[in-house]
């Protein structure tokens, strides 16, 4: 593969996006296995920080958009790790 701006970027907003999914979906399931489980309980502060539980979603815990940032910030890195590992000079 090319060495191309193009090619960087697209390996970065891909990467992004598959781990923003992966992180809606897998890791969603694998922190919050019971999501009613919040409605009598509290969210520690790390949950709290990258969820948010609200009437509009009966107390069902949702990510937001710190947990976006995040997602798509490491989903980047590793797009640009990848990227970098398969590109040639």
């Amino acid at each position: 593969m090319k060495n191309t701006k193009f090619n960087k970027w697209l390996f970065i907003i891909i990467g992004g996006i598959v781990f923003h999914v992966f992180s809606f979906t897998c890791l969603y399931d694998f922190l919050i296995p019971d999501p009613c489980y919040y409605h009598s309980h509290e969210m520690n502060y790390i949950m709290s920080l990258f969820f948010t539980a609200y009437p509009g979603s009966n107390g069902h815990p949702e990510p937001n958009l710190i947990n976006f940032i995040v997602s798509f910030l490491i989903g980047s890195y590793v797009g640009f790790v990848i990227f970098k590992k398969f590109a040639k000079k």
